[in-house]
């Protein structure tokens, strides 16, 4: 067990430094914004406000909203998209920006022209071309860095976050090929989780839910709390599940994750010794992620998970690969062969 703590304690020290860097820095780069343009400003409570940019001092942004001037502190900010509301939208410092549209498709480019019923587009192969303002969905400005944020944020490899979905937005995942599951934001605070095993050759089948309630959401921290149940479609008797609590710290780039739960059988009731879950995020490009896992259980003879591995992933869909080793009460693997295990997940927002 010395040798899991040791290990599990370098990986959270490495992501903690990356996460507590990334918090301090700040998400937003309010200079990158043009006085006198309209954005839309969602705070850290999921209110919105749509407004022209007035001034943007140290501390604190005024916009004009509804023939009154506003003022709003900088941390209280967790996204600012550019507004569809006025006819001089244009792009701050000729950025680019994703449109999507009514009909589900997706526009990458630079707005060169607008009015009070178009905008004109001209793409990456340099054809132009107009889109109706009544047909925008939304629109979002693109850095360099982050074009999209990781649509798989509320889990890591197989635990979950402190992070839910937003309501009405869903995803379907596969794990290990075998173990396909689908998922739905009933609301922003809570989540819904299902499957069933497609294990060939097998008579009885493995099925499971998992609820997920966030009690807490801060502008660097969410706190959750869910319980899992699975059972084999063939075994007439009560099934297995964890009782957890996930507290996840930072943003959508680099990320620390703590918690953990109680095993509990429908038959023998709950575990007297919890397992502890570390878990981490670090973002290494504009579209992977260093992802890592780890498991402590403990009791008498406790043991532990290792995993670290990659998330690659775009607006919609993310793909995770890595390496999962077991260890013993010892710390060692218990095997004389290759030790490690490799995990393999697909997933896809809908």
């Amino acid at each position: 067990m010395k040798c899991i703590f040791r290990i599990v304690t370098i990986v959270l020290l490495i992501f903690f430094y990356q996460t507590n860097v990334s918090a301090q820095i700040g998400r937003i780069d309010f200079n990158r914004f043009v006085i006198g343009k309209y954005y839309e400003f969602v705070l850290t409570n999921d209110l919105i406000y749509t407004g022209k940019l007035v001034s943007v001092d140290e501390n604190t942004i005024s916009f004009l909203h509804e023939s009154t001037v506003k003022k709003l502190r900088k941390d209280l900010i967790k996204e600012v998209n550019i507004s569809v509301a006025s006819p001089d939208y244009t792009a701050p410092d000729s950025g680019k920006v994703s449109i999507e549209l009514k009909d589900g498709s997706l526009l990458v480019g630079s707005i060169t022209a607008s009015d009070k019923d178009s905008l004109t587009l001209k793409l990456s192969s340099g054809s132009l071309i107009t889109v109706k303002r009544d047909q925008i969905v939304e629109i979002n400005y693109l850095t360099a860095q982050n074009p999209w944020s990781d649509p798989n944020s509320s889990r890591l490899f197989f635990a979950p976050t402190g992070r839910t979905m937003k309501q009405g937005d869903g995803y379907f995942s596969v794990a290990e090929i075998f173990f396909p599951m689908v998922a739905y934001g009933v609301t922003d605070y809570i989540n819904v989780a299902g499957g069933i095993s497609l294990v060939p050759g097998v008579d009885g089948q493995l099925y499971y839910f998992n609820l997920k309630a966030r009690p807490v959401h801060l502008k660097d921290f969410d706190l959750s709390a869910g319980v899992f149940y699975a059972n084999v479609t063939s075994y007439a008797e009560g099934g297995v599940g964890a009782l957890y609590l996930m507290g996840t710290y930072g943003d959508d780039r680099n990320a620390l994750t703590l918690g953990g739960g109680y095993a509990f059988n429908t038959d023998d009731g709950v575990s007297d010794y919890p397992v502890l879950i570390i878990g981490g995020e670090l973002q290494m490009s504009k579209s992977a992620k260093l992802i890592s896992e780890n498991w402590i259980i403990t009791g008498d003879n406790g043991a532990g998970i290792i995993s670290l591995g990659v998330r690659f992933f775009g607006r919609n869909m993310a793909g995770d690969f890595g390496l999962i080793y077991f260890t013993d009460s010892d710390g060692g693997s218990g095997s004389s062969g290759w030790p490690f295990i490799p995990w393999l997940g697909l997933h896809f927002n809908f």
